[in-house]
């Protein structure tokens, strides 16, 4: 797929959850046939221990973001793009559940995608790449 086929369809054709944004750019200036992806999470609850366990409190003012690279070159159509961006869409939600699961009576996220041990836990459990959540902070 042409990076301006996918930006395009990115851009003007995608809708996702509600009170969240996808928006696309192009960034062949750094890796070839590659886009950078942003997701806004234009209403965002604060994710902190202090929160938990209603957590009520937005982020003010909105606007949090996960962003990360999305190579489109090899892509053959629309429905494949749109797999690979629901792939990387459960990945980041996965991030956003261990954020906010707390045990109710301290606050302990003991899956945490912020920390190295909450990240290790998540690895060793799920046998993902410790490391797939840093991914999310592409500039």
């Amino acid at each position: 797929m042409r990076v301006d086929t996918a930006l395009t369809l990115i851009n003007k054709g995608l809708t996702y959850h509600p009170g969240w944004v996808v928006c696309a750019e192009d960034w062949t200036h750094r890796f070839e046939d590659t886009v950078r992806v942003t997701v806004y999470l234009t209403e965002a609850r604060l994710s902190e221990r202090e929160n938990s366990p209603d957590f009520t409190r937005q982020l003010d003012p909105p606007g949090a973001r996960a962003r990360f690279l999305l190579t489109v070159g090899d892509v053959a159509d629309a429905a494949e793009l749109v797999f690979r961006l629901v792939r990387i869409f459960e990945r980041n939600m996965s991030h956003e559940i261990r954020e906010f699961t707390r045990v109710r009576d301290t606050g302990w996220a003991p899956l945490h995608p912020h920390t190295i041990d909450g990240r290790a836990r998540w690895s060793d459990l799920s046998g993902d790449d410790p490391l797939y959540d840093l991914t999310f902070g592409v500039a």
